[in-house]
């Protein structure tokens, strides 16, 4: 059973898998179709991430996230959630 399962791989996934991990839960997973990073690794130019004053890739951006993340302990899955069902205090994911 996880701690946490984690929908989406891009900065907000990444984050709150990070705190996840480091505030002490010990089995969280974050469901994602590809590689983790999201959306924004498609960007050409990003120019307004707050902390980052260079304009950048979302690729370059997102490249050290992963690893950070991973060194914590969040564990990726590269599938997709196809459905969620909740039973009294549980959840269900089905993936692909």
């Amino acid at each position: 059973m996880l701690d946490l399962a984690i929908i989406g791989g891009g900065p907000a996934g990444l984050t709150a898998g990070l705190y996840a991990t480091r505030g002490g839960l010990a089995n969280v997973v974050m469901f994602e179709m590809g590689m983790p990073g999201g959306q924004i690794t498609g960007s050409s130019e990003i120019e307004n991430y707050p902390g980052q004053g260079a304009v950048m890739t979302g690729m370059d951006l997102m490249a050290s996230w992963p690893e950070q993340c991973q060194k914590f302990g969040l564990k990726h899955e590269m599938a997709q959630v196809e459905t969620i069902t909740k039973n009294g205090d549980t959840f269900k994911i089905l993936t692909n």
